[in-house]
């Protein structure tokens, strides 16, 4: 018990710092899409779907990937989600998606002295930064229903641009991505909706609910995800 502990407050230590995603930028990790360090998916797995597009830069980029905690997830949004957001929205002057190899508060800096942006956009931009990086000693419940509510209020002020918008949306299980994904297509007609997802719904119901029960659903649900159902914000 004590050593699953240690090994716990371990990698929540190592999720909370810069360089341990610094580190996974530079060599390539999948961070975006697919399986975090090819973990298959738990109970205690997180979900994200994220959105980042400007027409103007002809960037789009959005995907699906599970992380194996809360914390993890956490991570990810402080450390990658959160400076790429940054740096694509408001960095007018660089072409193209990057993720930056910087922590957010040396990219907001950069892109400050090269680009106006108003007082409130930045300031709800480093609230944001702040709020994540006060829920690392939340237990995982309580940093689930923060994690929950941060998107929530992100997505309230980044997702309203057709042209130029920001997305995350996280998920406590595979089968909490069904009722998401339906609703986001938007659609009453079951032929359109199957269409889209290159399955019947029946088919695809049973996929979300069952990831846990079978391995080879578990092992290819995220890229089932990705392959058929990338752009929905």
């Amino acid at each position: 018990m004590r050593s699953n502990i240690n090994k716990n407050l371990k990698q929540r230590n190592n999720y909370k710092e810069y360089l341990f995603w610094e580190n996974k930028i530079l060599n390539d990790y999948p961070l975006w899409e697919g399986y975090f360090n090819n973990r298959s998916i738990t109970t205690e797995s997180k979900i994200a779907y994220t959105g980042i597009l400007d027409s103007e830069k002809g960037i789009l980029k959005c995907g699906w990937v599970v992380y194996p905690s809360t914390y993890a997830l956490l991570g990810f949004l402080q450390h990658v989600f959160l400076p790429t957001s940054f740096l694509t929205y408001f960095d007018r002057t660089c072409e193209g998606f990057f993720i930056p190899v910087s922590t957010f508060n040396i990219v907001t800096e950069e892109v400050i002295k090269n680009n106006s942006i108003s007082i409130n956009n930045l300031d709800l931009m480093i609230n944001s930064y702040n709020f994540l990086n006060s829920l690392w000693e939340n237990n995982e419940d309580k940093l689930l229903l923060n994690l929950n509510s941060f998107c929530d209020e992100f997505n309230k002020n980044w997702d309203n641009d057709p042209k130029r918008k920001l997305f995350i949306k996280i998920f406590n299980s595979p089968s909490e991505t069904y009722d998401f994904i339906i609703n986001s297509i938007g659609w009453d007609f079951k032929e359109f909706i199957e269409e889209e997802l290159s399955m019947n719904l029946d088919d695809f119901k049973f996929t979300c609910n069952n990831v846990f029960n079978e391995p080879l659903i578990n092992k290819r649900f995220i890229d089932i995800l990705n392959i058929n159902i990338p752009i929905l914000f």
